[in-house]
């Protein structure tokens, strides 16, 4: 996993990931929080699960949710986040490199598909895919794209070989559910 991070990293270029120490913050019920340019983007965890920062950093990530009772490294399912600044390049520039990123990291027979309908808290469509390869197991299962204008957050669902994967799917899709960009100043209350 660590190697396709890099291989991202590079082809986002002149992207800029955004650590878990920059100006994202989080709270004790695991909801991570990052001002951005234009807006503020708030991730909930899914379900009860738990946020890992620090090995998810380690690997890569801003930051990850996995179940509670799981440790970072043998977990069945990790939904990963990462927060790029993508100033100077359009969201497509950045969305195509990285779904070329993934098919070079994988080879031709990976299948990446697009799923419909796939909203965010704050109602927005988030382009999600699906990535598989019938020949090969692949643990990056899906990944979706929001668009922030000046930031990119990539969500990415990666299970084991043990994990049932229509679960961890709602898992993944509950997260992106959840989720919020709102303007800078807009608490989102109701």
């Amino acid at each position: 996993m660590r190697y396709f991070w890099i291989l991202l990293a590079i082809c986002l270029a002149p992207g800029q990931a955004v650590s878990s120490e920059d100006t994202t913050s989080f709270t004790s019920d695991n909801t991570a929080f990052y001002e951005g340019e234009k807006l503020t983007y708030v991730v909930y965890p899914p379900g009860d699960f738990k946020m890992v920062i620090d090995e998810a950093s380690d690997e890569g990530y801003s930051f990850a949710f996995i179940p509670p009772e799981a440790e970072y490294g043998s977990a069945e399912v990790l939904v990963g986040v990462n927060i790029y600044k993508i100033r100077g390049m359009s969201f497509d520039d950045a969305l195509t490199r990285d779904t070329a990123g993934l098919r070079e990291h994988y080879g031709e027979d990976v299948l990446i598909l697009p799923v419909d309908s796939v909203f965010s808290g704050s109602g927005e469509v988030i382009p999600t895919f699906y990535i598989d390869d019938k020949k090969a197991f692949i643990p990056n299962v899906m990944i979706s794209y929001y668009d922030g204008v000046s930031e990119m957050l990539i969500f990415e669902l990666v299970i084991s070989p043990t994990a049932l994967r229509f679960k961890a799917e709602e898992v993944f899709v509950d997260c992106l559910e959840r989720f919020k960009a709102l303007p800078i100043g807009d608490l989102g209350y109701e």
